[in-house]
């Protein structure tokens, strides 16, 4: 045997590369089509770090995706989502305006992130007290706080999750509401 492919031996040989080339592009393409949808409504999203679309269906299994919780401020009538899933394990769940296109940064948009963090609730109760921010609780004792020097955004953690929650609104006040009023929880 001279330790080359031959006839059948040869094809099996290309043909198992060619599959295995097809998988790959598959795998690294990640499933998207063309419009930008993220796939059938079953279809996981990916860690890219960039944006892109969502369905509610993908959002409610975006938890065991990512092997952590995730959290959001419920649907919104008339908006559609944007997903951001950084391969650090960071997520970015944006609320779209009709027409407005995923991957637009032309126009500030209610952002929930999610952010893996160590002891966040401990962190953003020291971080508060050394920066005078305001603070506050969710209905369900989670500590919120805003800094004054932006107050389009406020941070959520809490007690015993090592995950920190990040609102930001394009209207003053209004992240703050959300938070202290129980609308940011944990997708699913």
């Amino acid at each position: 045997m001279t330790g080359r492919l031959s006839g059948p031996r040869l094809a099996l040989g290309v043909g198992i590369l060619a599959a295995a080339g097809i998988i790959a592009f598959l795998l690294l393409k990640g499933g998207d089509d063309a419009g930008g949808n993220g796939g059938a409504s079953g279809s996981q999203l990916h860690a890219t770090g960039r944006p892109q679309a969502a369905t509610l269906d993908q959002l409610r299994d975006l938890g065991s995706s990512v092997g952590h919780p995730v959290y959001w401020a419920g649907e919104q009538p008339g908006r559609h989502y944007e997903l951001t899933v950084d391969p650090d394990g960071k997520v970015y769940l944006r609320y779209l305006a009709e027409g407005v296109p995923v991957g637009s940064r032309r126009v500030g948009s209610l952002t929930i992130g999610t952010y893996p963090y160590i002891d966040a609730f401990g962190t953003l109760q020291a971080a508060a007290r050394r920066t005078g921010g305001i603070t506050d609780r969710t209905p369900d004792d989670g500590l919120v706080v805003s800094f004054p020097s932006s107050p389009n955004n406020v941070y959520v953690a809490f007690r015993g999750s090592d995950y920190e929650i990040e609102v930001y609104d394009p209207n003053a006040g209004r992240a703050f509401e959300l938070a202290t009023g129980g609308a940011i929880a944990p997708v699913g």
